[in-house]
């Protein structure tokens, strides 16, 4: 029987995230997508992680359209939206392009017109987003009222995913977490988790936890991932395919117990209205700011009341600190300059960009003079 009937006028919304990589999370979203779908309700997967955009890959699929045509005007919502397996609707990202917290405001506002359709047109939304603790990730988490938070038995999982809760409370997010456990061997095992983080968060964050349930380390699992079909239509009878039955089952219970009372879209809306009036380029001051610094852009002249010296430091120190870092692909990272060479453009006309290019250029010859001294590690080394 459809659950569509008394469901409000905004869908649920959904955010699926981890403190790393490599746990499940893309995999989890899809099939937990599809389990709702088997109850019948209408669910859209949207893929959030613009560095890598699995959720197509996972699932053999080739969109003609993704995130990017969508944010440069060229595609609708509409246009871009994959028909994916088991009844379920795909929103593609795309491998490289710049992160949510770069977007113009015009950009912004085509993404939130998005959410907004999406929101309204289907029962659940499932925002399945990048891994780690960037901006890009805590905006989806600030969004929505409840965070499902995977987790595997290894150290390293469980240490992440406290870094992830710690940067949610310092941002007073609100968001109910649940924590899902995945590639455990029983259930005492998952409840075992759960209680070592739970009492941490307690201890450490004042954050209470939820425990949603857990899908067990099963080998229909790694063969639906290598056939690119999701274990829940691949594989019915396996063990992780009823726990993904019941997985549903207790997320239905949730809103059943608590409609949800706070609007997806309208969050994006404040938070676009709220940028728009600081700082009309971009959906982030900070990251635009740090940019700006670490590409050697002078500060503006209204900067000095609202960043002291000291903090313009920090951020040009944390900007190196991404570089040195690799996080971000090299594509992302080229998009992130050009658009910040954009901005000077655009905010500081009597800045030549050439000359940033040409300085960079002697400051590169430089280091490579200086890196033959003892003890000083060239940077282009590996």
């Amino acid at each position: 029987m459809s659950e569509t009937t008394n469901l409000s006028e905004r869908g649920r919304v959904i955010t699926v995230s981890s403190g790393k990589g490599g746990v499940g999370k893309t995999n989890l979203s899809v099939n937990l997508a599809i389990a709702l779908a088997q109850r019948g309700s209408k669910v859209c997967v949207f893929d959030a992680d613009t560095s890598l955009a699995n959720v197509n890959i996972l699932l053999n699929l080739r969109p003609h359209y993704t995130l990017e045509q969508l944010l440069d005007g060229s595609r609708k919502i509409e246009e871009i939206l994959l028909a994916g397996p088991g009844g379920i609707s795909i929103v593609p990202a795309a491998s490289g392009i710049a992160e949510f917290a770069s977007l113009t405001a015009a950009q912004q506002k085509i993404l939130l017109n998005a959410l907004s359709i999406l929101e309204h047109r289907y029962d659940y939304l499932i925002i399945d987003t990048a891994a780690g603790i960037s901006d890009n990730v805590t905006t989806f988490l600030q969004a929505t009222e409840h965070c499902l938070l995977i987790v595997t038995p290894e150290p390293t999982s469980l240490t992440d995913a406290f870094a992830l809760m710690k940067v949610m409370r310092k941002r007073h997010c609100e968001t109910k977490i649940h924590i899902l456990t995945n590639m455990v061997d029983n259930y005492p095992g998952s409840v075992d988790l759960y209680k070592r983080l739970s009492s941490a968060a307690t201890r450490y964050l004042q954050t209470d936890l939820n425990y949603l349930g857990y899908i067990p380390r099963d080998d229909y699992v790694r063969l639906s991932v290598q056939r690119q079909v999701p274990v829940t239509l691949g594989f019915p009878s396996s063990r992780a395919s009823h726990r993904f039955q019941a997985l549903a089952e207790s997320i239905a219970e949730i809103y059943r117990a608590q409609p949800g009372k706070r609007s997806f879209s309208l969050f994006w809306r404040k938070l676009f209205l709220n940028n728009l009036k600081k700082n009309p380029g971009t959906i982030s001051v900070t990251p635009t700011t740090l940019a700006l610094v670490a590409a050697g852009v002078a500060e503006p002249a209204s900067s000095a009341s609202r960043y002291p010296r000291a903090m313009i430091v920090k951020m040009q120190q944390n900007m190196v600190q991404l570089v040195r870092s690799r996080t971000l692909s090299p594509q992302s990272m080229k998009n992130l300059l050009e658009s910040v060479l954009l901005e000077v453009d655009r905010y500081y006309p009597k800045i030549d960009t050439r000359d940033l290019k040409r300085s960079s250029g002697q400051h590169r010859r430089l280091s490579t003079l200086k890196s033959d001294e003892p003890g000083v590690i060239p940077m282009n080394l590996s």
